[in-house]
Parts: C-alpha cells; structure tokens; sequence
C-alpha cells in the first residue's frame, strides 16, 4: 500500500471518529459536551466548603428592593429557572434592563403549565420573546411540575427563593404579600453547580412559541395594601466560612430535609404551607417520623404552617406528640408560602420544596442548605417574630417563646407569652416554670403586658435568671379570658454553652455523566486502526 493511500483511509477514519471536526469547528466540541451532561438528569449531593459572601432576605420586607438590587447589578448575564412570573413591576424592569444595557444576556425557563400562571407565564414569554430573550418552558415531559425558583448572575452569584416573580412575593412598598425567604450566595463553584442544573433544563426545554403555546393576557398591578412595618426590610450581608449544600428535587431534596431534622440536637424550627400525602407511607411520612424521632430524642420543635390545606392531619399528629404547631399569621400576610427549616440556630434551610409527594419526587424544586450561625440567626429573627404573631387554635389560643433561642449559663432567660386571639378578654396570666426535675412554680405576670407588633396589648412576659449548663427548663403559660382558662402544650428550654459538631454534609464528589460522545470517537478511532492494519497487512 503507498503511503498516500494509508494516510486516506487514516484520514476518513480521523473524520467519521469526530477529531477532524473537533479542530476545524471547535464549536462543535463544546455543543456536544454539553448535550451530553445535559442529558443527565441526576444531579448528586455535594458540599462546598468556604469562605464566601451570602446576603438574605424575606418577603414582604426587603424582597422587592434586594431582587431589584441583584438584577441591576447584574454586567454579563442573567439566567432565571421560575415556577411563574406574574409581576410586572419585574417585567418592566426587564425592560429597563434591556433598554440601559443591551448587551446583557438573558436566557428564562418557565414552568410548563404552571397552576396559577398559565396565562400569565404565556404573556410573559411572548413578551420576552418580542424583546428579543430566549425562553423556554422547563419540565414538558420531564417533571409534573416545574417548581423550582432560582437565578444565576454573571455566572458568580446564585439567588435561590421560596417564592415567584409574583406580586405577593415582591411586592412594592406598603402591599400585602406572603412571607418567604431568599438568599444569594456569591461564589463561582457552588453557581457552577446551580448553572450545570439550568443548562441541563435548558437543553430538555421546549422553546415557547407565540401560535402553539398563546400569549396569555396582560399582568394587573393591582396590589392590597398592609400596615405591616416591614422590620426585615434590611437585607442581612454575610461573609466567611460556609458550608454550602444545594440540593434539587427529584434528585436530593428529601435527603437535605432528612439530614437537617436528624441533625438537630436541641431546637428544630419548620415553616412550610403544608403537609399533604400524610399517611401514603411516602416521603411526607418519613419526614414526619423523622420530626417525632427528633422529639423523643429530646428536641425542641416549633412548626408554623397554613390553617387551609390537609391542615388538621398534620396538626392531630404534631399536637398528640407534644409538638407545638400554629397558623401564619393573615393580618400581615397573605400566605405562609415559605418553606425552611432552621436546625440549632447555626444551620438554615432555604427551598422551593413543599412537603408533597409530587414536589420531592416528581416536581423540579431547588434549594440550599447554610451551615453558618450568623446566616441561621438572621433568619431565625424573622421566625420569631412570625412565631409571636401566628394563630395557635390547635394549641387552646396561647403561645410562647423565649430570647435567647439556645441560652448559655450566662443568659438570663426571656420568656414571652402571646395572648394573640385572647387579648381583648384577657383577666389573668400565669406561667408555670420547672427547672430541671424540681416542682412546678406558677408565676403571675399579668402586670407584664406590653404592645405586641400589631400594636395589642397581647404580650407578657418573666425573666428566669441563668442556670447550669445542661439544666431543662419545662415551661407552660395559662391564661384566664372572659371566665375561662387556655394553655398551651409544655414546651423545653435547653441550655447548652456548646453544641457538640453537627454532622458533616460533605459527600464523595459526584460521579461525572458517562460522555457517550467521547467513548463513540475512540471506538470509532479503534475501528480506523484496525481497518489500517488490514490494509497494511494485505499490501504486504
């Protein structure tokens, strides 16, 4: 065989096995590697370890002006994965965005079909579409829903919400909306691992097409008003070590949800707007037996929820095994649409993920768990006061807390007791304290009254002074309304100098998607050598 007509086949071989393309169109090589990790749908848990800057914050209070904020920073990109959009005080800032800087790419996943959004997802895509965006639909065929609520800016920040880009989520000044939580997390790896998630998504999309999918109907900005102070409205701004966590359903988000609950050693806090699927002996039901394994092992916990879905389930369980549980307050907010935990006061859950079969297993949902105790206080702050305000009819109409949440043997111990529902006919409050295993001592603070946030006479309050560290303190408040007598279950203060290590998050890395691209060029280059050898050896 002559050299010209080896160096032919070798080359036709080189050219279907795909190293000629790789080096005349380098484009294809990158196309292709993504569409195969793309086509992996499997996302593992994995944690980072570091420092970095974090900035929280809650609807109603500082949502509106952080997001705002976030997005008009924004230099290179922004890519939004939502559930739904329905604000168009964000549409028109979109807008803005693409009239003062032009050459800012945007790329948007909807959710398909979403419940409550059809329309106005439809008109919001048409509309982004006119401007020139690309958008897709997440989840056709690949999720029931697409649940999930978070954006990625200049490839280095990651937003994650509890909430849409709705009205009730990021509400103008003065209007009532829902209480939820945000955060952003500014570091390149853990938004490498949000962005791996939106490209995969984004590959299994379907583009939205004006004659196929429609072009909904206007966004309203009609808004309810509130007297709500908004003493969150000041974002929390962050930076040092982190352990960082994302987790996605249907890939890790009951493994996060286990983990936090199993990992709490003294005080375990829970706001979600529901437990449905109760008693299916499904994920719902795991979550709810690890809570009560967390009671019996000695855990303080709180649950603020929804008085309005599968609601009185929930409520029969929690409240026969001693665990306290009240409604969102309805005044203030138009729903409890967070969905957080808080472990210990060091660690915080932030998510999209409902506590539904559908949403761990079947929906695309997002979040992110914080170890940090800065990050968890901040939003504990925000629990308290939700916890303060809430409904307790489940409970007999009184609640109570204290300041600090964990207290060392140096804290003095503040107590308060809300006569939230009772106050107009409140005659008499009494708190019964027990240290340790001693007796019981009733402590009469009817005297104690002070405004509450909604400007009530509805809260008392008594001091107990520090004790060793280790003591219990079992407390439980009565009060006296028109003739007659309300309690509330017993609740545990736990004081501890030092909690022993939390239980680490850290996972082996993820294993990477098989690349079937790659593996096709080798064998087909293994097939090109043999063939060469044929040859060779029959020109021989």
């Amino acid at each position: 065989m002559t050299n010209h007509k080896m160096i032919s086949i070798l080359f036709i071989s080189l050219m279907f096995s795909g190293i000629i393309p790789l080096v005349v169109a380098p484009g294809f090589t990158t196309v292709n590697q993504i569409d195969s990790f793309a086509m992996s749908q499997s996302f593992e848990w994995q944690t980072f370890n570091r420092d970095m800057n974090v900035t929280t914050f809650v609807s109603p209070d500082g949502s509106h002006d952080e997001l705002w904020h976030i997005l008009q920073s924004a230099e290179q990109s922004i890519y939004v994965e939502i559930y739904g959009i329905n604000n168009p005080y964000l549409l028109d800032l979109i807008h803005e965005l693409r009239a003062t800087k032009p050459a800012l790419e945007m790329k948007f996943l909807l959710g398909w079909n979403s419940l409550g959004y059809a329309s106005p997802n439809d008109y919001v895509a048409n509309n982004l579409t006119l401007l020139g965006y690309p958008v897709k639909w997440t989840g056709a065929g690949n999720f029931t829903y697409a649940h999930q609520k978070f954006l990625i800016v200049d490839n280095k920040t990651t937003v994650v919400h509890a909430g849409n880009w709705a009205k009730t989520s990021f509400p103008e000044d003065g209007k009532k909306a829902n209480r939820e939580w945000s955060i952003a997390m500014t570091d390149v790896d853990v938004t490498s691992y949000y962005r791996s998630v939106f490209d995969a998504d984004w590959h299994n999309g379907t583009v939205y097409d004006a004659g196929t999918h429609g072009t909904g109907t206007p966004l309203v900005y009609t808004e309810s008003s509130s007297t709500y102070s908004r003493p969150f409205s000041e974002s929390g701004h962050f930076s040092g070590p982190m352990n960082v966590t994302p987790i996605l359903s249907p890939d890790t988000s009951l493994e996060g949800i286990l983990y936090c609950i199993n990992a709490a050693q003294v005080t375990l806090d829970i706001q979600i707007p529901y437990f449905t699927n109760v008693g299916d002996a499904g994920e719902v039901d795991q979550i709810i037996d690890a809570i009560l394994a967390a009671k019996n092992r000695g855990v303080t916990i709180r649950v603020i929820t929804d008085e309005e879905k599968d609601f009185e389930e929930i409520a029969d369980i929690l409240h026969n095994n001693g665990i306290p549980i009240i409604w969102q307050d309805s005044r203030w907010f138009t729903a409890n649409h967070n969905k957080g935990i808080i472990v210990d006061g060091r660690m915080v859950l932030i998510s999209s993920i409902n506590y539904s079969e559908g949403s761990i297993s079947r929906n695309r949902e997002a979040g992110v768990i914080i170890e940090n105790k800065d990050v968890a206080q901040w939003y504990l702050e925000v629990y308290d006061f939700d916890w303060g305000i809430g409904d307790c009819d489940v409970t007999d109409e009184v609640n109570l807390y204290w300041d600090p949440n964990i207290p060392t043997s140096a804290a003095t111990i503040n107590v308060s007791v809300y006569a939230h529902m009772l106050y107009d006919d409140v005659e008499e409050v009494i708190l019964g304290v027990r240290i340790g295993d001693g007796s019981w001592i009733n402590h009469t603070i009817s005297d104690t009254v002070r405004l509450s946030p909604e400007g009530q006479n509805e809260t008392y309050s008594y001091l107990i002074s520090p004790q060793a560290d280790y003591t219990n303190i079992t407390v439980r408040a009565y009060i006296r309304a028109a003739g007659v007598w309300h309690s509330n279950l017993e609740m545990v203060i736990q004081v501890r100098d030092t909690l022993g290590s939390a239980p680490t998050t850290s996972a082996p890395p993820p294993t990477p998607p098989i690349d079937w691209y790659q593996i096709a060029i080798y064998a087909i280059i293994a097939i090109g050598v043999i063939v060469v050898g044929v040859f060779l050896k029959k020109s021989r």
